[in-house]
């Protein structure tokens, strides 16, 4: 089964960004805060430094989450929510440079 263009393009259009809310990022495990900040115009997280291990980004009232791998390094993340949802999902998308 192959998709259109067109199919891409709605699947890729599923997510909006999420600027401007307050979010904590804690390592899983063991639990423990790791940043506290605001996402950026476009739904963006950037941290210097991070141990590798899974994260999860949590809003301040610690109702949605949203986990991800990382491989040690700066990270650079973008905060999404699923269109036309009763209740908020979110995902993360890696945008840190490789390299």
């Amino acid at each position: 089964m192959t998709l259109s263009s067109q199919a891409y393009a709605r699947q890729a259009q599923a997510t909006d960004p999420i600027p401007h809310i307050d979010v904590v990022v804690e390592k899983i495990p063991p639990g423990s805060e790791t940043f506290r900040g605001t996402t950026g115009p476009r739904g963006e997280i950037a941290i210097r430094d991070l141990e590798a291990g899974y994260y999860e980004v949590r809003d301040m009232n610690n109702t949605v989450r949203a986990g991800i791998r990382h491989r040690g390094g700066p990270a650079r993340w973008q905060l999404r929510q699923q269109r036309d949802s009763r209740r908020p999902i979110w995902t993360l998308a890696d945008q840190s440079d490789p390299l």
